[in-house]
């Protein structure tokens, strides 16, 4: 359960207090109960390691998922450890907001003491949760491969292409899995994640769904799945896939691997969280044919 989301100045200085449960006469006083010292240990973990992703910490009633921007925390207070990849999402979608609307105060000193001013960012968060919720009904399972960057305008685009790659699977999954870079051209490092998260997607549910009633779907599986696509070998030895005639890259050039479909497809298939998937050589780079290493971790 999402209970409460926090948006906090670096500082520890509390701006915001959103409870999706009940209300508090009290705000500071349950900021102060719930979050006590850990806004100034996740400021300490910042400034030492540097991240920019999203981390999560637990307390004596759940978790405190937080990301920073800026002089910014942004944080949400979940009761269930099965909530963390919504939380993550949903903390990305307000982060996102709420920089694009105050961004243009964050040179002033004192921006943060007239706290009034953020009051009606709310409501704003209080529609992105509802919106979210939606989605997270309607595809439960797919929201959970989701990178975080991806924004709510993105969102039904992305999930759409998710069910369609696996209704029509093995043909229109390769129509569709070619165009993947058509639809998101402005960032290449987030198409190539995007690529990957929609293969690791399908190669699960069709894994799940081809394979019914097998515990562990292996190597052999996958080979099975791939050569629906194309011709397929693997060498136990070094544990790579190796795709003959790769579809995805069909007439086409790249300086680097492209096939991050395929990647995410064997590692979604596989359902390893020990396993990770690499194409170490690729067809559009001037190789003979794809290749995809399983890194064990």
């Amino acid at each position: 359960m999402i209970k409460t989301i926090f948006v906090v100045h670096r500082d520890g200085i509390p701006l915001l207090r959103v409870s999706l449960v009940e209300k508090k006469n009290d705000e500071l006083e349950e900021f102060l109960e719930l979050f006590g010292g850990v806004s100034s240990a996740i400021n300490t973990l910042i400034m030492e390691l540097g991240h920019k992703e999203l981390r999560s910490v637990s307390v004596d009633e759940g978790a405190l998922v937080y990301s920073s921007k800026g002089p910014m925390l942004f944080i949400i207070h979940t009761t269930e450890d099965a909530d963390e990849p919504f939380a993550k999402l949903l903390i990305k979608q307000i982060e996102y907001d709420f920089i694009e609307s105050y961004n243009h105060l964050f040179n002033d000193d004192e921006f943060f003491v007239h706290r009034d001013r953020f009051a009606p960012f709310e409501s704003r968060i209080r529609e992105i949760f509802t919106k979210l919720n939606t989605i997270n009904q309607e595809y439960p399972e797919l929201l959970e491969f989701l990178p975080t960057f991806v924004q709510l305008s993105q969102l039904y685009e992305i999930l759409n292409i998710g069910l369609d790659l696996i209704k029509g699977y093995p043909e229109d999954t390769i129509k569709l899995a070619r165009k993947i870079k058509d639809y998101f051209k402005e960032d290449d490092n987030q198409q190539k994640v995007i690529a990957k998260t929609l293969g690791k997607y399908s190669g699960h549910i069709i894994a799940k769904q081809t394979f019914k009633g097998e515990f562990v779907i292996d190597q052999q599986d996958v080979r099975e799945l791939l050569r629906e696509i194309s011709v397929v070998k693997f060498d136990k030895k070094e544990e790579v896939f190796d795709i003959t005639l790769c579809p995805i890259c069909r007439n086409r050039t790249s300086e680097t691997p492209m096939c991050h479909f395929f990647s995410g497809f064997i590692e979604g298939a596989l359902d390893n969280p020990s396993i990770t998937v690499q194409e170490i050589s690729c067809r559009a780079t001037g190789d003979k044919s794809c290749r995809f290493r399983l890194i064990r971790t």
